[in-house]
Protein backbone atom coordinates (compact mmCIF):
# COMPACT_ATOMS: atom_id res chain seq x y z
CA UNK A 1 0.00 0.00 0.00
CA UNK A 2 1.79 3.44 -0.98
CA UNK A 3 2.25 5.98 1.59
CA UNK A 4 -0.04 8.89 1.91
CA UNK A 5 1.93 12.37 1.99
CA UNK A 6 0.96 15.64 2.76
CA UNK A 7 3.15 18.38 0.89
CA UNK A 8 2.48 22.28 2.76
CA UNK A 9 2.82 25.47 0.71
CA UNK A 10 4.30 23.83 -2.24
CA UNK A 11 3.76 26.96 -4.57
CA UNK A 12 5.04 26.20 -7.77
CA UNK A 13 6.73 22.52 -6.93
CA UNK A 14 4.46 19.79 -6.55
CA UNK A 15 5.57 16.49 -6.55
CA UNK A 16 4.22 13.33 -7.73
CA UNK A 17 2.64 11.10 -5.35
CA UNK A 18 2.34 13.68 -2.41
CA UNK A 19 -0.79 15.66 -1.85
CA UNK A 20 0.50 19.37 -2.61
CA UNK A 21 -1.04 22.57 -0.67
CA UNK A 22 -0.71 25.98 -0.63
CA UNK A 23 -2.94 28.96 -0.54
CA UNK A 24 -1.19 30.96 -4.13
CA UNK A 25 -4.26 32.47 -5.81
CA UNK A 26 -2.64 30.67 -9.18
CA UNK A 27 -4.52 27.91 -7.94
CA UNK A 28 -7.97 29.56 -8.97
CA UNK A 29 -6.22 30.85 -11.93
CA UNK A 30 -5.90 27.83 -13.02
CA UNK A 31 -9.48 26.57 -13.27
CA UNK A 32 -10.37 29.54 -15.61
CA UNK A 33 -9.76 28.61 -19.00
CA UNK A 34 -7.40 31.37 -20.68
CA UNK A 35 -7.04 33.61 -17.50
CA UNK A 36 -3.36 33.06 -17.43
CA UNK A 37 -3.23 34.11 -21.28
CA UNK A 38 -5.12 37.29 -20.82
CA UNK A 39 -3.28 38.05 -17.60
CA UNK A 40 0.11 37.51 -19.19
CA UNK A 41 -1.02 39.51 -21.99
CA UNK A 42 -2.16 42.74 -20.53
CA UNK A 43 1.32 42.59 -17.85
CA UNK A 44 -0.58 41.18 -14.61
CA UNK A 45 1.89 38.00 -15.38
CA UNK A 46 5.17 37.55 -15.57
CA UNK A 47 6.37 34.95 -18.84
CA UNK A 48 8.49 32.55 -16.34
CA UNK A 49 4.70 32.06 -13.91
CA UNK A 50 2.44 32.03 -17.86
CA UNK A 51 4.86 29.64 -18.53
CA UNK A 52 4.34 27.27 -14.94
CA UNK A 53 0.79 27.89 -16.22
CA UNK A 54 1.28 26.43 -19.58
CA UNK A 55 2.81 23.23 -18.20
CA UNK A 56 -0.11 23.16 -16.18
CA UNK A 57 2.21 23.22 -12.48
CA UNK A 58 -0.94 24.87 -10.44
CA UNK A 59 -3.53 22.26 -11.42
CA UNK A 60 -1.53 19.51 -9.43
CA UNK A 61 -2.06 22.07 -5.88
CA UNK A 62 -4.97 22.04 -3.63
CA UNK A 63 -5.94 24.84 -1.85
CA UNK A 64 -5.14 24.30 2.31
CA UNK A 65 -5.09 27.38 5.01
CA UNK A 66 -2.45 25.96 7.53
CA UNK A 67 -3.70 28.43 9.86
CA UNK A 68 -6.88 26.41 9.94
CA UNK A 69 -8.10 22.85 10.94
CA UNK A 70 -7.21 20.78 7.92
CA UNK A 71 -9.46 19.21 6.08
CA UNK A 72 -8.55 15.81 6.40
CA UNK A 73 -9.13 12.94 9.44
CA UNK A 74 -6.82 11.82 12.16
CA UNK A 75 -4.13 9.57 11.49
CA UNK A 76 -3.80 8.98 7.74
CA UNK A 77 -0.73 10.86 6.47
CA UNK A 78 2.74 8.77 7.01
CA UNK A 79 4.56 11.01 5.87
CA UNK A 80 4.47 15.72 6.12
CA UNK A 81 7.15 17.99 4.25
CA UNK A 82 6.91 22.03 4.48
CA UNK A 83 10.25 23.93 2.99
CA UNK A 84 10.10 27.76 4.02
CA UNK A 85 6.68 28.48 5.24
CA UNK A 86 6.43 28.26 9.36
CA UNK A 87 8.61 31.94 9.18
CA UNK A 88 5.81 33.16 7.23
CA UNK A 89 3.11 32.76 9.57
CA UNK A 90 2.75 34.25 13.63
CA UNK A 91 4.03 31.93 16.25
CA UNK A 92 0.30 31.22 17.28
CA UNK A 93 -0.64 30.12 14.18
CA UNK A 94 2.80 28.01 13.50
CA UNK A 95 2.31 25.81 16.61
CA UNK A 96 -1.68 25.58 15.01
CA UNK A 97 0.17 24.41 11.60
CA UNK A 98 2.29 21.79 13.52
CA UNK A 99 -0.92 20.45 16.01
CA UNK A 100 -2.70 20.20 12.93
CA UNK A 101 0.34 17.89 11.28
CA UNK A 102 0.44 16.04 14.58
CA UNK A 103 -3.22 15.66 14.24
CA UNK A 104 -3.44 13.71 10.44
CA UNK A 105 -0.52 11.89 10.90
CA UNK A 106 -0.35 8.19 11.71
CA UNK A 107 1.57 7.37 14.50
CA UNK A 108 5.41 6.36 13.42
CA UNK A 109 4.71 9.06 11.03
CA UNK A 110 7.50 11.32 10.04
CA UNK A 111 7.39 15.29 9.79
CA UNK A 112 9.98 17.24 7.90
CA UNK A 113 10.37 21.00 8.03
CA UNK A 114 12.75 23.38 6.35
CA UNK A 115 13.30 27.12 7.72
CA UNK A 116 15.64 29.66 7.13
CA UNK A 117 17.94 29.20 10.41
CA UNK A 118 17.25 31.81 12.47
CA UNK A 119 21.41 31.20 13.81
CA UNK A 120 23.36 31.51 10.22
CA UNK A 121 20.93 34.96 10.01
CA UNK A 122 21.85 36.28 13.45
CA UNK A 123 25.56 35.10 12.96
CA UNK A 124 25.65 36.60 9.42
CA UNK A 125 24.65 40.55 10.82
CA UNK A 126 26.84 43.22 9.72
CA UNK A 127 25.95 46.52 11.91
CA UNK A 128 27.36 48.48 8.28
CA UNK A 129 23.94 46.65 6.14
CA UNK A 130 21.74 46.97 8.33
CA UNK A 131 19.01 48.09 6.16
CA UNK A 132 20.08 44.86 3.99
CA UNK A 133 19.55 42.41 6.76
CA UNK A 134 15.90 43.66 8.30
CA UNK A 135 14.74 43.24 4.72
CA UNK A 136 16.08 39.44 4.10
CA UNK A 137 14.94 38.52 8.07
CA UNK A 138 10.82 40.06 7.65
CA UNK A 139 11.14 39.64 3.59
CA UNK A 140 9.79 43.53 3.97
CA UNK A 141 9.85 44.35 0.46
CA UNK A 142 6.94 41.78 0.11
CA UNK A 143 3.91 43.97 -0.30
CA UNK A 144 1.12 41.18 0.53
CA UNK A 145 1.45 40.16 4.44
CA UNK A 146 1.30 36.57 3.70
CA UNK A 147 4.98 36.79 1.45
CA UNK A 148 6.36 38.29 4.59
CA UNK A 149 8.48 36.60 7.13
CA UNK A 150 6.67 36.85 11.22
CA UNK A 151 9.09 34.38 12.94
CA UNK A 152 12.29 32.84 13.27
CA UNK A 153 13.62 29.69 14.59
CA UNK A 154 16.53 27.47 15.70
CA UNK A 155 17.18 23.97 16.25
CA UNK A 156 15.98 24.96 19.70
CA UNK A 157 13.02 26.82 19.46
CA UNK A 158 11.96 24.66 16.75
CA UNK A 159 12.65 21.14 19.03
CA UNK A 160 10.98 22.51 21.99
CA UNK A 161 7.77 23.26 19.43
CA UNK A 162 7.70 19.70 18.65
CA UNK A 163 8.36 18.53 22.32
CA UNK A 164 5.38 20.87 23.74
CA UNK A 165 2.97 19.44 20.83
CA UNK A 166 3.83 15.72 21.84
CA UNK A 167 6.06 14.49 19.13
CA UNK A 168 8.00 11.58 20.36
CA UNK A 169 11.51 11.71 18.85
CA UNK A 170 13.01 14.71 17.33
CA UNK A 171 16.29 15.31 15.10
CA UNK A 172 18.13 17.84 13.56
CA UNK A 173 19.07 16.69 9.50
CA UNK A 174 21.87 17.54 7.06
CA UNK A 175 20.87 18.79 3.52
CA UNK A 176 18.85 15.52 1.72
CA UNK A 177 20.15 13.38 5.00
CA UNK A 178 17.03 11.88 6.88
CA UNK A 179 14.14 9.77 7.09
CA UNK A 180 11.19 11.60 5.03
CA UNK A 181 11.13 9.75 1.39
CA UNK A 182 11.68 11.43 -1.49
CA UNK A 183 14.38 13.74 0.53
CA UNK A 184 16.61 14.44 -3.30
CA UNK A 185 13.57 15.91 -4.15
CA UNK A 186 12.14 17.68 -1.21
CA UNK A 187 15.42 19.56 0.02
CA UNK A 188 16.36 22.21 -2.48
CA UNK A 189 17.75 25.22 -0.66
CA UNK A 190 20.73 23.60 1.53
CA UNK A 191 21.55 26.69 3.73
CA UNK A 192 18.39 26.06 5.59
CA UNK A 193 17.63 24.47 9.12
CA UNK A 194 16.26 20.81 8.82
CA UNK A 195 14.40 19.10 11.58
CA UNK A 196 12.47 15.86 11.66
CA UNK A 197 9.54 14.92 14.29
CA UNK A 198 8.13 11.26 14.63
CA UNK A 199 4.54 10.61 16.39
Amino acid sequence: MPHKKLHLGCFDTPLVGWHNTDITPHIFIARIPMLPFFLFRTGLMSAERYEQHKKQVFKNVRYLDVSRRFPFSENIFDYVFTSHMLEHLHPWQSEFCLREIYRVMKPGGIVRVAVPDLDKMIASYNPKSSHKFLNAFFESDQKNPKNQHHWHYNENLLGQLFCDIGFAKKSRCDFQQGDCVDIELLDNRPESLFMEAQK
